[in-house]
């Protein structure tokens, strides 16, 4: 694969990135990305494979332009591809991404003097499965279509935070950095109102 220059607004490659077998063997978040930052090719494909799709949907709660949200998510690994060797450690690659990828999304909208009023106000309108939300393991099949009427009661801030914490299993320090808290009590305080919210109504 070519190295995108800094002008490049798509990687030439992606076919190659998304073709590109995943047979790297499991190694946690720190070590791999101590390889990417080391110049390993097999860990940024590893990396930007991994984690595509998830970003996508993401970028898309946020804008109903997918190809803007396309766009920014090859900016995104094509600035970390060139700066790897300066950028700093991490232990959760995800929520490192999820953070480069809101910032440059939130970018991307201003420079093009749209109003962040203008932000998907709907998104984080996810629909949960009951094998996939986590607020109570007995929770029958019968009751997701109640489950599903409840998240909507919710204000989009409190979707967006049961997104990072059910969803991508982000802890409280996380989630309040992605929401521009100034304490974490903030996103635990938001985490807990909505989860007592949605269970008040599934009574």
């Amino acid at each position: 694969m070519n190295k995108p220059t800094q002008n490049t607004r798509h990687y030439s490659g992606k076919t190659d990135l998304q073709s590109f077998p995943n047979d790297v063997p499991v190694i946690d978040d720190a070590k791999l990305w101590q390889q990417f930052k080391g110049g390993s090719e097999t860990a940024f494909i590893k990396i930007y494979n991994e984690n595509f799709d998830v970003l996508l949907s993401y970028g898309c709660q946020f804008s109903r332009n997918q190809e803007l949200v396309e766009d920014c998510i090859q900016d995104v690994f094509i600035y970390l591809r060139q700066k790897r060797k300066s950028l700093g450690a991490t232990d959760c690659i995800r929520f490192y991404l999820m953070k480069c990828m809101k910032r440059k999304l939130f970018e991307e909208i201003k420079s093009s003097n749209k109003s962040l009023s203008e932000i998907h106000q709907d998104g984080f309108q996810v629909v949960y499965s009951h094998e996939d939300f986590l607020i109570d393991r007995q929770i029958q099949k019968e009751r997701s279509d109640q489950l599903n009427k409840a998240l909507s009661i919710l204000s989009r801030k409190q979707r967006e935070a049961i997104y990072y914490f059910y969803f991508q299993s982000l802890n409280y320090s996380q989630i309040s950095e992605l929401l521009g808290f100034d304490h974490v009590k903030s996103a635990r305080n938001l985490v807990y109102k909505a989860l007592s919210m949605l269970k008040s109504a599934m009574k």
